[in-house]
């Protein structure tokens, strides 16, 4: 796990956290290089106290050798419901983690594995770098946060596409 916190952004974490307030499938990109890049869809399973992203993947899953090339991920988060749309650029890890494992793993999960004992079974982490989520009520993409070089941090962009908001 990394040990970056967005503490210096707490409003912004604040936020992402009322926008993300229960386990979703979002669609995850990997090898974001590449066109086109990959994308599957996967559950969120807990957004936790320091802001880090935590999934279940397959140890043999395409997603899981790309992460192991190259750790940069594209998560998109859309609810039509709430009308909640956020798009968060991170890293991702391979975690062993026995008692975050038991933490996280529900009856859903049995869809794709054989239990939490499953040697298949793997846990990724995301810390995200930054994050956008689109406005309503103003039509325009916020900046929640950006985690730059030296810890800098954006509150507002400008440069990005209008009705998203840069968490």
């Amino acid at each position: 796990m990394n040990n970056k916190n967005y503490r210096n952004n707490p409003e912004g974490l604040r936020h992402i956290r009322t926008l993300i307030d229960e386990q979703k499938t979002v669609m995850m990109a990997s090898e974001l290089d590449t066109i086109p890049f990959s994308i599957c869809p996967m559950t969120l399973q807990q957004m936790d106290e320091q802001g880090d992203l935590w999934f279940f993947a397959s140890k043999d899953s395409g997603l899981f050798r790309d992460i192991e090339k190259d750790n940069r991920v594209q998560i998109i988060y859309s609810d039509e419901q709430k009308h909640t749309y956020i798009s968060i650029f991170g890293n991702a890890t391979h975690i062993i983690a026995n008692q975050k494992r038991d933490e996280l793993w529900n009856s859903n999960l049995l869809n794709w594995f054989d239990g939490k004992e499953d040697s298949n079974l793997a846990l990724i982490n995301v810390n995200m770098e930054n994050a956008f989520y689109w406005d309503n009520e103003n039509s325009e993409l916020v900046s929640l946060f950006k985690i730059g070089k030296g810890g800098s941090v954006k509150e507002k962009s400008g440069a990005g596409v209008k009705g998203f908001v840069n968490l």
